[in-house]
């Protein structure tokens, strides 16, 4: 006997899989007839009675089937699901029945069986849907696809795929017996709470379970019942705190859970009343954070799609705890702001319908202000779904008219969206917005000038109103009503009537406040409000359209094809500025098909303009039609330009073309896209009406027709009279452009060479010479008229003669040969020829033509602007025209060969292979022809004209017309593409027109001329390639930009060789002009596909660009765009080159640009900083400036934020950080050291000052090193007491004189350095200071000057990379502008011995320094060596002023140089004087060496340098002591000294006096 049955121990076996069964029968294996015995058997006991489920024997059996369900058969199954759902409703029954005659010892029966047969149904469900969800995830597997079920079925008919079954019915039924036992009074039953949430969970844990499988929540009605079993559950039975937590589970565990679950949530609140569960679960979803860094985004999306569903069906209840739910907006997830946007999107919707309080719209507002702002928001996605919102908002029935305004502006902004999925959707919002406007009083349309003009009718009529009378009183009458409508009328025609003759009166205020109350002005005001919102939405849509325009040539198509829906749509509201935009779509259609996109592209293309030009209206008549589509297809032609024509006739013929295929496809669908041959037939009356119609019409008619011909020739060959008659007739000599067009539509009649989709195929057309078209031709080429326009008719004449003559030849000649003797007055003999072939010409002009003297070569510069027109023309088409005859011989031998009989045998094939074949003495002859005969032949008629055209083009002066050169350039231009020679002897010229030729059109010929003659002779213009490139530069844009075109063409198509000047190129980039900046960048985007191009010449872009010093911004918007073209594979190479190009830049500008193109390189390998870090010592002292500190550690920013992070970088870049961090900190010190000494030197103070000097004399900017030694402002006061006490002897002789003569008022005229006090050598101290700055401050003006002159002293001075001048032994040392340099007091050793000195003899001298060297005192004038005489007097000064200069001059002649201050001199430039050195001589020589090393410092330094250099000022002073006799001595020293002191006390005392008022202030 099996064990009583206990539920929470089954519940416990059941959940580990370890169910025991005491008399389990076999069921696998089992004959069938056997088991359906059994099952019969447990049928009939359950029939007698439900309760018969708990016998042991009956009870184990029926488990034993459950256990093997999923092995049973169909039929089989079925009836166990038959046995347990009957007898469950059996015991249903009986317990309601005795629960309602409340016997408690009957109903408290019924406990055990409604346990088992709930357990039993529970396990058959789980069994189920075990089995279902294996099946699902074996299919996602297998097919990536989840087996769907078809819906519910009867009993016995349930779905199944693949033979298993998914029982709906069945579990349908039970659900519904669930709810049945959940309705009935349970806790009279279970008495104990924990009994009884046992029991119940037997059934909310198989609808959790039901609606855990994606396929049963697609059957509504199987759902439904799941959620009517746990609202019970939820409600009735305690089950709130569980559901919550299943719920926020499920949530996150299955994707498919978040709209079931909310649905759950509305039912239970709205059929269930029980919304406390909903606010739960709300306020915790608002209390979540989730944190953007991690990857699993799977609980905000389930969060976010429940949230928004609940939205949709529940608004109101989320509407209550919105408060907490908007703080996600706040948060780090996408998905959750996301949600939150929809959410409010829906809740707006949902405020919308309710009764329109103030709470109300206070809520609309401010859920429209939360809108607003995620229009900023970081993240594209949520943009995007923002824009879906506000999409979605405009179909709502409420306007919300004081909100749409600045929606439809942030939805513009949003047009400039970097994200495609943000502009596309911005761009469905807008026309969205536009089919959705509320101004639909007056027919809907969008027309500006119409709503202008209602605006300003109502603003007069509300003006009138107040401020006349008579107006006034009408409204006011009206308002009362008390008349009829009649009266009113009335009213206001007298009114209206009075206006004219009645004085505008200001209205009292209680007038004015009885008109503003009156109906008619209120609504006067509405209409006024109503037509200034309608104005200001058709501003904001035109604001948008350039926008649209430049989303037209995006690279998403998708993006592409919505602004082209965009362009339709407000097309259709007659917005104005529509025209801009569907002239810009027609450029479509060159857009390469090879993907399915570009052919939706150009599908789309052609359904627009169908849409919007070819479109028959069906409230009209078919005439009526007709001419409607007629008329918009010669609007298009109206103010198009060259490129709009080209692209509209390439769009026309693809329409005609389809049309033709389609019919030829037997396609009769009267669906295709078609222009009727009434349209072409009515177009064809346009053209040639004889009443005198706008011209623009009539040409617009012709070249429609010629667009179509290019497709169907027979349109126009059907209609060569009436061409004839009107284009090459009156009609066309009075309008040369419909002439033009005209010939343009006769050139149709020749067919196409190549044979496209549609077109019909036809071999080329040749007329006879003698056909009337020529004559005409003739005729109107002819025609006298000074207009420009002729140049364009007589190129279309010459074309159509050249495409459509069998002998264009002939015709031509006789044309120039007829030209040449109307302008040059010739007479021909008898004799000459009737006619002139090009091809074989005899003369050039006839043997007896002559020239009157008189009249030679006064000719009308208007008439020989033609004749060399005609002739550069003729030349170029002529070329053209032998490649005709070429091709077709070649044709014509191809197609005897392949339909005759092959007789060669194999020594005729050798023969020809030996001697050559006809076909290759023909292209020789050809050839021949081309480069010797046309234009050097003794018979050729164009031959006759080189000369002149060049004698023209060579003489701009004595041909100066305008127009003479224009054509004349161009018509050598033309002649130069014909043969090598004659292009290689006038390159040259051409190249001098292009230089200096002001006028743009000559320019930009040249340079298309140029291209051509590159495709042609590809050496010669190779060679000479930079005068193209400097065109880039050019002053007019439209020369830059057809530059930029030859360029782009030749270089795209390999037929130049980039040689280092794309550059230039790249500076077009960053061009003012958006047509030049786009071509550049197609350009270079295009060159990334050629192996490597922008990689290999960026060196050449950096050097070129950093040579031309552009703007700083504009260089980095070039080199950001130009290094995302480069491949990660050439960065490492790349990086190496940039640190070595930190060697050979001095400037900060330049550190900073390669810093930048650093930092704009992918440091993503261990290699790549390795790379840096090699390369650090090239920039390490470039460091402490601040943009290249910062790009640099933008890399180590970069290395760090590299996803997934990798192990093996960091120690590389916590070393390269480190580095950086240790060398701004050198840097930065350094460069404070500096700031601190010029600050000194510019504050002026004595002490601060003269330290000042000296620490910057020993500063050496460049290697960031410190000075050696710095002498104290006492060593440099006992430096100048020793120096005047040993040179008083020498300069009492010099100074006595001149200090008897001088007149100083605050000094003593006499002194005597051995016997004065303190007081006064402190004095002297502070006049020799004040001269020191004084010279430092005259020298700050001219010190580039003077190291500009010094630069070209001697020949074997040098420069350096900075712009320094480095001379003999010792380079300068201190800038007097105020700027330090290298070297310092004692000097850099090292750089010295490499540069200038043997290590030996500079070593002595640097002791020699140290021990003895004093001050050179600026008094004296230093004497150059004899070796730098020659650059002394190079840089001699050249101002006649000087007092000085004899004394120089002649200093000079005899290789010495001096340099004094004196009152002559005072306003002259400082001369620097250097010295050259000689190692040779400076063996010999140590004492020059030493002298020279004195000038070179003391005449470097000027005054401020007196303390660097101690011994040699007795030596100078001696050795000008021995000058020769015939040397003017120079002016006398002491009043130099006297006249500096003078100028200098200022200094001294205004330094002074800042020095006392900084130490009050201390």
């Amino acid at each position: 006997m099996s064990e009583p049955f206990a539920l929470d121990e089954e519940l416990n076996n059941l959940q580990t899989d370890s169910i025991h069964i005491a008399n389990e029968i076999p069921i696998e294996g089992e004959n069938p007839k056997t088991l359906d015995q059994i099952l019969n058997g447990i049928v009939d006991n359950i029939q007698d009675s439900s309760y018969s489920i708990i016998d042991g024997t009956t009870f184990d059996q029926i488990r034993s089937f459950i256990k093997h369900f999923n092995t049973l058969k169909k039929s089989t199954a079925t009836k166990v699901w038959d046995i347990v759902l009957s007898g469950f409703n059996s015991e249903i029954v009986s317990t309601a029945q005795d629960l309602e005659a409340n016997d408690q010892d009957e109903y408290l029966e019924h406990r055990l069986p409604l346990e088992t047969y709930g357990f039993l149904i529970m396990w058959i469900i789980s069994l189920t849907e075990q089995k279902a969800t294996s099946r699902a995830v074996q299919s996602e597997k297998a097919v990536g696809k989840v087996t769907r079920a078809k819906g519910s079925r009867t009993k016995g008919g349930a779905d199944a795929e693949e033979g298993v079954t998914t029982w709906i019915a069945e579990k349908q039924r039970a659900m519904d017996l669930m709810t049945s036992v959940l309705d009935l009074h349970l806790s009279k039953i279970w008495t104990a709470t924990h009994e009884k949430e046992t029991f119940v969970s037997l059934f909310y844990k198989p609808a959790y379970q039901l609606l855990e499988n994606k396929e049963n929540v697609k059957i509504v009605a199987l759902k439904k019942r799941a959620y009517r079993v746990l609202c019970l559950c939820i409600k009735r039975h305690n089950h709130e705190f569980g559901a919550k937590t299943t719920i926020l589970q499920n949530l996150q565990y299955w994707e498919h859970t978040p709209e079931p679950m909310a649905e759950l949530l509305e039912m239970l609140s709205s059929e269930y009343d029980f919304p406390q569960l909903l606010d739960s679960i709300l306020r915790d979803v608002a209390s979540k954070e989730f944190d953007e860094s991690i990857k699993d985004l799977s609980a905000p999306r389930a969060y976010s799609k429940f949230l928004v569903k609940l939205s949709e069906i529940a608004p109101k209840l989320v509407l209550k705890q919105m408060g907490l739910l908007i703080q996600h907006l706040d948060g780090e997830s996408y998905m959750m702001r996301q949600a939150i946007v929809e959410i409010i999107g829906n809740l707006i919707a949902y405020l919308s319908e309710v009764e329109q309080t103030d709470q109300v719209k206070n809520q609309i507002d401010g859920f429209f202000d939360v809108l607003e702002e995620r229009f900023m928001d970081n993240n594209s996605y949520v943009r995007t779904k923002l824009l879906q919102i506000i999409a979605n908002l405009c179909d709502l029935r409420t306007k919300f008219p004081k909100r749409r305004q600045r929606l439809t502006e942030l939805v513009i902004g949003r047009l400039s969206d970097k994200s495609f999925w943000s502009r596309k959707q911005a761009i469905k919002t807008l026309i969205r917005l536009i089919e959705k406007h509320p101004y639909s009083m007056h027919g809907g349309e969008l027309d500006l000038e119409g709503w202008e003009i209602r605006y300003t009718e109502v603003t007069d009529d509300l003006k009138a109103m107040v401020t006349r009378p008579s107006r006034r009183r009408a409204a006011l009458r009206a308002s009362a009503g008390g008349e009829g409508d009649m009266d009113v009328d009335r009213a206001e025609s007298d009114a209206g009537a009075e206006d004219d003759a009645e004085d505008i009166t200001v209205p009292t205020d209680e007038e004015l406040l009885e008109l503003q109350a009156s109906k008619e002005y209120i609504t006067k005001t509405l209409q006024q409000r109503y037509y200034a919102d309608a104005i200001r939405f058709i501003h904001l849509i035109h604001r948008g359209v350039p926008v649209m325009c430049e989303l037209l040539a995006s690279t998403m198509k998708q993006e592409v094809i919505e602004a082209m829906e965009f362009f339709v749509a407000i097309h259709r509201y007659k917005v104005r500025s529509a025209s801009e935009g569907i002239r810009k779509m027609v450029h479509l259609v060159w857009m390469k098909d090879n993907n399915d996109e570009a052919k939706g592209v150009r599908t789309r293309l052609v359904e627009c303009y169908w849409q919007i030009y070819l479109a028959p209206d069906e409230s009209l008549t078919a005439k009526e039609n007709t001419a409607v589509i007629a008329r918009n297809l010669v609007s298009l032609t109206y103010g198009s330009t060259l490129a709009e024509l080209t692209s509209l006739e390439q769009l026309l013929t693809v329409i005609v073309a389809d049309s033709i295929a389609s019919i030829a496809n037997n396609n009769n669908n009267d669906d295709h896209i078609s222009i009727s041959d009434e349209v072409v037939e009515k177009l064809w009356q346009v053209y040639s009406h004889h009443k005198d119609i706008p011209n623009p019409q009539r040409r617009g008619a012709i070249i429609i027709l010629g667009m179509l011909a290019k497709a169907k020739p027979d349109i126009v060959a059907n209609k060569i009279e009436t061409i004839l008659r009107i284009g090459l007739g009156k009609h066309g000599r009075a309008d040369l452009a419909l002439a033009r067009y005209s010939c343009i539509a006769l050139q149709r009649i020749a067919g196409e060479k190549k044979k496209q989709k549609g077109m019909i195929a036809q071999d080329t057309v040749r007329l006879p010479m003698d056909h009337p078209i020529f004559l005409r031709l003739r005729n109107l080429i002819d025609t006298p008229t000074t207009s420009k326009h002729w140049f364009a008719v007589a190129e279309q004449v010459i074309n159509t003669i050249y495409l459509l003559g069998e002998h264009p030849d002939s015709l031509c000649g006789d044309i120039i040969k007829t030209r040449c003797k109307s302008i040059f007055n010739l007479q021909e003999s008898s004799e000459s020829p009737d006619a002139m072939s090009i091809d074989i010409p005899t003369t050039p002009l006839p043997e007896d033509s002559t020239i009157n003297p008189e009249n030679a070569f006064k000719v009308d510069s208007w008439q020989l602007s033609q004749l060399i027109f005609i002739v550069g023309h003729v030349a170029i088409k002529h070329i053209v025209h032998m490649e005709v005859i070429e091709e077709e011989f070649k044709r014509r031998k191809a197609g005897v060969g392949s339909d005759g009989k092959k007789d060669k045998d194999a020594a005729d094939d050798e023969l020809d292979q030996v001697v050559g074949t006809t076909e290759d003495e023909f292209g020789d002859a050809m050839a021949h022809i081309r480069e010797r005969e046309l234009l050097f032949g003794d018979g050729s008629l164009l031959q006759v004209f080189g000369p002149l055209i060049i004698t023209i083009c060579g003489n701009n002066t004595l041909y100066s017309d305008n127009t003479l050169q224009s054509s004349a350039t161009l018509a050598l231009c033309k002649l130069m593409c014909i043969s090598a020679e004659f292009c290689e002897h006038n390159l040259q010229l051409l190249f001098t027109i292009l230089e200096k030729s002001t006028q743009p059109a000559i320019r930009s010929n040249i340079i298309i001329a140029l291209g051509d003659m590159a495709v042609c002779f590809n050496n010669l213009i190779d060679a000479n390639i930079n005068y193209l490139y400097k065109r880039l530069s050019d002053s007019d844009k439209a020369v830059k930009k057809n530059t930029l075109m030859v360029l782009t063409h030749l270089i795209l198509n390999g037929m130049v060789k980039v040689k280092g000047q794309l550059g230039e190129m790249a500076i077009c980039l960053t061009d003012g002009d958006n047509r030049i900046s786009d071509l550049a960048r197609l350009f270079f985007t295009e060159l990334t596909s050629k192996d490597n191009a922008v990689y290999n010449n960026m060196p050449d872009i950096i050097s070129h660009m950093s040579n031309t010093q552009i703007p700083e911004d504009s260089y980095r918007k070039i080199m950001k765009f130009l290094f995302e073209l480069i491949k990660d594979k050439n960065m490492d190479s790349m990086i190496e080159k940039l640190c070595q190009r930190f060697k050979n830049t001095d400037q900060p500008r330049g550190w900073r640009d390669i810093a930048f193109c650093l930092s704009m390189l992918p440091f993503k390998t261990e290699k790549s900083f390795k790379r840096l870090l090699e390369g650090f010592p090239n920039y390490q002292d470039k460091v402490y400036e601040e943009q290249v500190f910062k790009c640099l550690t933008d890399i180590v920013t970069k290395g760090r934020q590299i996803k997934p992070p990798k192990p093996e970088l960091k120690p590389i870049i916590d070393e390269f950080e480190s580095k950086l961090q240790e060398y701004k900190a050198k840097g930065d010190e350094v460069q404070d050291t500096e700031a601190k000494a010029i600050n000194a030197v510019k504050k002026g103070s004595r002490k601060g000052g003269r330290r000042a000097l000296s620490t910057l004399v020993g500063l050496k900017i460049r290697n960031a090193s410190m000075p050696t030694a710095v002498e104290t402002t006492e060593e440099k006061r006992t430096t100048r007491r020793s120096r005047r006490g040993a040179d008083q002897e020498e300069e009492d002789g010099e100074i006595q004189g001149e200090e008897e003569e001088e007149e100083e008022p605050r000094r003593p005229k006499t002194r005597d350095a051995k016997e004065s006090d303190q007081d006064e050598e402190d004095e002297d101290a502070e006049m020799e200071d004040g001269m020191e700055k004084l010279a430092v401050r005259d020298a700050q003006t001219n010190s580039r000057r003077g190291q500009g002159r010094s630069g070209k002293a001697a020949n074997k001075d040098r420069v350096d990379e900075d712009g320094d001048t480095v001379m003999g032994e010792t380079r300068k040392a201190f800038d007097l502008g105020g700027k330090e340099e290298e070297e310092g007091e004692e000097g850099d050793e090292e750089d010295e011995e490499e540069n200038l000195k043997p290590p030996v003899r500079r070593r002595g001298r640097e002791a020699n320094r140290e021990s003895s060297v004093e001050p050179v005192s600026t008094r004296k004038a230093i004497k150059p060596p004899a070796k730098a005489a020659k650059a002394a007097k190079a840089k001699a000064p050249a101002s006649k002023a000087s007092g000085g200069r004899n004394n120089k001059a002649s200093s000079r002649k005899k290789g010495k140089s001096r340099k004094s201050w004196s009152d002559e001199d005072e306003s002259e430039e400082d001369e620097e004087v250097f010295h050259t050195g000689d190692d040779d001589d400076d063996d010999d020589d140590v004492r020059s060496e030493e002298e020279s090393e004195e000038e070179v410092l003391t005449q470097t330094r000027k005054p401020a340098a007196k303390a660097a250099v101690k011994a040699t000022k007795k030596k100078a002073v001696r050795d000008a002591s021995e000058e020769p006799e015939a040397t003017p001595p120079p002016p006398p020293t002491g009043r130099s000294r006297r006249a500096a002191a003078i100028k200098a006390r200022p200094i001294i005392e205004s330094e002074s006096e800042e020095e006392e008022e900084e130490e009050d202030s201390e």
